[in-house]
């Protein structure tokens, strides 16, 4: 089927209007039903957090310390949210799924202008039910917002440059300077990947393709001072008022994150190839078989999407830093290549697929029968043994729907639409799940900062021991002490010594009996038995639940 409708609205308004509105019920539901988790969503809406209360939208504060890992673009958008709504789980995990339905939507844009209707529907729900796209799209973490920003990057490359379309004649300035702008919002959410990343495909790609030439297009001067009117103001403004900037924030937390374990994220090499397998399910076999039939072909687009795929996992796989969303970038162009071989692909390369997606998923429920005693602290309760049925039940009936397109049983239009379907629940209910995942792995504080909260009045002192629990001070909407922990917040400690809020265990303690104040602190179950197994101080229980305790000293 050939793309239809007007240039304003590719594929007709229309159709646009359902599948936002399709995208926003799956991306939102029961979007705000886990509590913030510690420590990456707790600091990611504590630091905006710190921004509405200061007035300070410059220098990032994270418990009231200078916090200079990360520019600023996500803490702003966040920190809108909350003078607009407030803190609550939903309005914090607003923009997480914005920019979630925003990535499935420029997709569902490229593969109607660049191939067919067919491709950008199919592409656009592969993309929204891939495990790690869809499970990122309800963390509060800036590795979703700025995969989608560089993607539009790289997407505006793709149909300025790459495969032809109609938007090259009549757009393809416009198409370049978008290119600058979503690379100059990558970098404002997570640094300067934003820009390498980009540069380093499309530099793959015109070496391996000899398209030389091209640069002088893409070096584009209206687009280059655009990428400098956005990226510059604030690294200016911060470095002006913090001397410290510039050396923590590119050297150490750019290159040296990169070449050394100086962050204790050191991972093998082969780390990403596992995550990729699960990240891309239900659709790896499929997604597999595509990768390897862009090996074969000699099309230009095939060898950009080849590019992508490869330059950002390979570099990736060489840092000393390895985490699971690190890879976010590649799954829209495997999504694309998946919804292309899917209305292209022969027989004898769908059956390979679904025989790697029926290896995998059957590996899957051997895994959980195998592992089902070892994660019996999740699955304490009958519901949440319930919830894995479920999602047992579905993969087998995802196994069996493919299985039977192969077999010719079923059209292959009806499987892939059912499985998207089948997909779709089971994302609902693995986050369901989380829930009770989260609550034996990563509880929150949220009831005793709360009861915490009811209690305080603006002359007595916080403090949590042992450790900094990241999602304390947001529920308690205050900075906190922290006894006896330094972890992330040593910059901002030793960049602000007189207005520390770490303090060691035997100046806490003599606090804690001589001051005239009253002083709340908040302790995990295990650290409460350790410390007055040794100590006797006075103290008086506010609250407990059975992760944390919550005592005063009067």
């Amino acid at each position: 089927m050939n793309v239809t409708g007007s240039n304003v609205w590719p594929g007709g308004f229309r159709g646009w209007f359902f599948l936002v509105m399709i995208l926003g019920l799956f991306f939102s539901y029961e979007m705000g039903s886990r509590q913030f988790v510690s420590p990456d969503e707790g600091r990611y809406v504590e630091i905006p957090r710190e921004m509405v209360v200061t007035g300070d939208y410059v220098t990032p504060r994270l418990n009231g310390l200078k916090y200079f890992e990360k520019p600023p673009l996500f803490y702003w958008l966040q920190a809108g949210a909350i003078k607009v709504a407030g803190i609550t789980e939903d309005a914090m995990r607003f923009w997480p799924v914005f920019f979630a339905i925003i990535g499935c939507l420029m997709l569902f844009l490229v593969g109607i202008k660049c191939y067919s209707m067919n491709v950008g529907i199919l592409s656009a729900g592969i993309l929204a039910t891939s495990l790690i796209y869809y499970a990122h799209s309800h963390l509060i973490i800036l590795d979703l917002v700025m995969s989608v920003l560089m993607c539009g990057c790289l997407w505006s490359f793709f149909m300025a440059f790459v495969k032809e379309n109609d938007w090259q004649v009549t757009h393809k300035k416009e198409l370049i300077v978008s290119m600058y702008v979503f690379s100059a919002l990558a970098c404002m959410t997570k640094g300067l990947i934003g820009a390498i990343l980009p540069a380093m495909v499309v530099g793959l790609w015109v070496a391996v393709t000899g398209r030389w030439r091209l640069l002088k297009e893409v070096l584009y001067i209206p687009g280059i001072l655009v990428f400098l009117a956005i990226f510059l103001p604030w690294h200016v403004l911060v470095a002006n008022r913090n001397g410290d900037f510039f050396h923590f924030y590119f050297i150490v937390e750019h290159f040296l994150r990169y070449t050394t374990k100086i962050h204790n994220r050191y991972q093998p090499m082969w780390f990403f190839f596992p995550i990729i397998i699960a990240g891309l399910i239900p659709w790896t076999g499929f997604a597999l078989v595509s990768l390897k039939n862009l090996f074969i072909r000699k099309k230009s687009e095939d060898i950009f999407l080849l590019c992508w795929i490869l330059s950002i996992f390979v570099f990736f796989s060489f840092s000393n830093s390895k985490l699971i969303p690190y890879i976010l970038p590649i799954i829209p162009p495997f999504a694309l290549i998946t919804g292309l071989s899917f209305v292209n692909q022969s027989a004898g390369d769908f059956k390979i697929g679904v025989g790697i997606n029926f290896f995998i998923l059957s590996a899957i429920i051997s895994a959980y029968y195998v592992a089902r005693h070892q994660i019996s602290d999740i699955l304490v309760t009958s519901e949440a043994q319930l919830l894995v049925y479920v999602i047992l039940g579905i993969i087998v009936s995802i196994a069996i729907l493919q299985v039977l397109s192969a077999l010719k049983f079923l059209s292959r239009g009806i499987a892939v639409a059912l499985c998207i379907f089948l997909s779709g629940n089971m994302l609902w209910t693995v986050n369901k799940l989380s829930l009770y995942y989260q609550d034996a792995k990563k509880p929150s504080t949220c009831h005793l900062a709360k009861a915490i909260k009811m209690n305080k009045t603006k002359d007595d002192l916080v403090f949590c021991y042992n450790q900094y629990y990241q999602d304390f001070p947001v529920y308690l909407e205050d900075t906190v002490g922290v006894v006896n922990f330094v972890g992330e917040l040593e910059f901002g400690a030793n960049s602000e010594p007189n207005r520390s809020k770490l303090i060691n265990e035997d100046d806490f303690w003599k606090l804690w009996n001589t001051t005239n104040k009253r002083i709340f602190l908040l302790l995990s179950r295990s650290s409460y038995r350790e410390v007055f197994m040794k100590r006797t101080n006075i103290h008086h229980v506010l609250k407990f639940d059975k992760n944390f305790v919550a005592i005063t000293n009067r």
